[in-house]
């Protein structure tokens, strides 16, 4: 009988890093990995993300019960109607994307209304190093989760099972609310880096002041995609954007009203103290996101739960369950 199949459609950072922790615990699956990249495939093949590889985006998604789709919404929008009959009934197609509405609309369009679609979002704080194909890459890490319009709650249990089978915690969040949240905390901070990098590049003396742009400058222009998936993650999520820079317009009019603020005698420059307050508050960010934990709360000895429970029974077989039955049959 021949082993279910997990697809990987995008063996980039987020492709190769599910590989390999699908793969922590054995399994009773293959998973089959394709990319447009010859590099991104070569070094799936060569960190054994997959267990094998197909040039062929059908025989790829043939047959898988499992299709994880680590696109851009441009690449998803060309992808789904091409894997469309190649889809089985109860095949689970999971799109990881940082744009969530958008996302279920492309699937409403280019899928049959009774495909199981789920779109997923980690949240990688990265934070002190960068990304790279790990193991553990998703371990501990929020991943917001939201089904599509007429997804099977079954199919979306499947989906938060496998969550926790690599390590990470799922949210169910809801798809408008998550992308608003991202227009302030993504797509804000990565158009004030590349307004910032335009604003210095044009200006007359960066041909000396580029040589004195540091450490600080190369942090704050930081983009970390390229130039069309910038626009893409800009422009599908534009009318939260748009929202985000009214607001950044009004707090410019405050910063530049605290830089004007003269000292007062027997009291804190306004200045200074907002920015303690800002230094405290990204502070207390820093050490949440480093330890992933987001409560005030001491963290309890409790013994880890068993998690996972329909992926696993598709996937790895109830094998810690035959374990136990036969240590209690000794």
């Amino acid at each position: 009988m021949a082993k279910p199949k997990i697809a990987i459609i995008g063996l980039g950072v987020i492709g190769a890093s599910l590989g390999l922790g699908l793969q922590r615990e054995p399994g009773n699956f293959e998973i089959v990995g394709h990319d447009k990249d010859a590099d991104n495939t070569q070094r799936a093949r060569k960190l054994n993300a997959v267990q094998r590889t197909e040039w062929n985006l059908h025989n790829a998604c043939d047959g898988a019960e499992l299709i994880l789709l680590t696109l851009s919404l441009s690449e998803l929008a060309e992808t789904l109607p091409h894997i469309r009959e190649d889809l089985k009934p109860e095949t689970l197609v999971f799109a990881i994307t940082n744009i969530m509405q958008p996302a279920i609309d492309i699937a409403a369009k280019h899928l049959a209304p009774e495909t199981h679609f789920v779109v997923g979002h980690p949240i990688l704080t990265g934070i002190g190093a960068p990304l790279a194909v790990r193991v553990d890459l998703f371990d501990e890490v929020t991943f917001g989760l939201a089904p599509g319009r007429n997804t099977d709650p079954s199919a979306v249990q499947l989906a938060s099972d496998f969550v926790e089978r690599l390590g990470a915690k799922p949210l169910f969040v809801d798809p408008q609310e998550h992308d608003g949240i991202i227009a302030n905390v993504e797509h804000l901070p990565q158009m004030l880096a590349a307004l910032l990098m335009r604003l210095s590049a044009d200006s007359a003396g960066w041909r000396e002041a580029r040589r004195l742009a540091g450490r600080v400058f190369a942090q704050s222009t930081e983009l970390d995609a390229t130039a069309s998936e910038l626009f893409g993650a800009l422009q599908n999520n534009r009318a939260n954007l748009i929202q985000r820079v009214d607001q950044l317009q009004q707090e410019l009019v405050h910063w530049r009203g605290l830089l004007e603020a003269e000292d007062a005698p027997d009291a804190k420059h306004p200045l200074l103290a907002t920015l303690e307050q800002v230094v405290e508050q990204r502070e207390q960010w820093e050490a949440q996101a480093y330890l992933k934990r987001w409560d005030d709360t001491a963290p309890t000895a409790t013994p880890p739960a068993e998690t996972g429970g329909m992926f696993r029974q598709m996937f790895f077989g109830n094998r810690k369950g035959r374990q136990k039955d036969a240590k209690q049959q000794k």
